[in-house]
């Protein structure tokens, strides 16, 4: 193998572990804690709320189609890897996720892993559990196989809608789950968790919190371009165009603002006003606006665009409580 290629199969590698994490992690959304790539027992860590893991070694096949010369070997050495974690910490499931459509490289296994498969051990034909038991008598210390699973990602071209489209699947399965009504949201969630969130190449372990994947769902629900007009004529047209501008520029700063935004929206529940019901959230921010000014402190922005940048991020949050609490049930997160 030439330098070049060489190079190309550690990028193709690389980009399917990424997204072998995004899917790990929204199958799993529920009971996550953290994602790591990277990390100290594994490619891929997930750390759920008990303290428990789940570990998955990830394998990638730049010919996945056609090339099964060295699936085999990948299975050992995954059976090995997830054998050594598995004596580090608390484990629930070991994976081995890899693009592979036969990953024993088995006729009996020609249409097993069609699609998006998982299968755990005990699924598998009895020659397949005699090829992994052969690769596990060989370790000191073996994985136990009912925690075993192989997961088949495809993932195979130099063409991203055909490469990353089980991928875009996912998430979209994820998002109709939520039952968010938000155009073109999906597809900037993928290119968030792909490209500024999993691809930082000035870390060597990529680690994610759960209120950081969660913040990237709420950061496109709070879009400032769904201010409605009405709201917007409270402000002069030049300062409203300034607010903007600083309104991004805030929000894109934000990592930890699930908490705040949460704690907003307890606040609102808890605030009682005189006015009528469809008249509260007006209320609420232009009253309660200097309750938050240490939150979202701007510097060099003078008091009018700082008051009217923090009205406006409390509105858009309270016109979104709803798809907000949807967000925070359906992936199970509490503060």
């Amino acid at each position: 193998m030439t330098k070049n290629r060489r190079a190309d199969s550690v990028i193709f590698g690389f980009d399917f572990q990424v997204n072998a994490a995004i899917v790990l992690m929204l199958e799993n959304i529920k009971d996550l804690e953290s994602l790591k790539l990277e990390g100290d027992y594994e490619d891929i860590e997930l750390k759920l709320k008990n303290n428990k893991y789940i570990l998955a070694q990830a394998k990638a096949v730049k010919q996945s189609s056609k090339d099964f010369k060295n699936v085999r070997k990948n299975l050992e050495k995954a059976l090995l890897t997830l054998s050594e974690g598995a004596q580090k910490v608390a484990t629930v499931q070991l994976i081995l996720i890899t693009n592979s459509p036969n990953p024993l490289n088995e006729r009996v296994l020609s249409n097993m892993f069609y699609g998006h498969a998982h299968r755990t051990y005990d699924t598998l034909p009895d020659s397949s559990k005699k090829l992994i038991d052969k690769y596990l008598n060989k370790i000191k210390k073996p994985l136990d196989t009912n925690k075993f699973m192989i997961q088949v990602l495809p993932f195979e071209t130099d063409d991203d809608k055909e490469r990353y489209k089980v991928i875009r699947q996912v998430i979209d399965d994820f998002i109709g789950d939520l039952d968010l009504n938000n155009i073109g949201i999906n597809k900037k969630l993928l290119t968030i968790w792909q490209n500024e969130v999993f691809k930082n190449g000035s870390k060597k372990v990529i680690k994610l919190k759960k209120s950081d994947i969660v913040w990237s769902i709420i950061s496109l629900i709070v879009d400032v371009g769904k201010i409605d007009d009405k709201f917007a004529e409270h402000f002069d047209s030049s300062l409203y165009e300034e607010i903007i501008n600083k309104y991004k520029e805030i929000i894109d700063s934000c990592c930890e603002r699930c908490e705040t935004f949460i704690k907003i929206l307890h606040d609102y529940q808890l605030f009682k006003t005189d006015k009528k019901e469809k008249d509260k959230c007006l209320d609420f921010v232009m009253t309660r606006w200097t309750d938050y000014k240490l939150e979202f402190k701007l510097e060099h922005a003078d008091e009018n665009v700082e008051e009217g940048l923090i009205q406006i991020i409390l509105y858009n949050i309270i016109k979104n409580r709803i798809a907000i609490d949807r967000i925070k049930k359906g992936v199970n997160y509490d503060i």
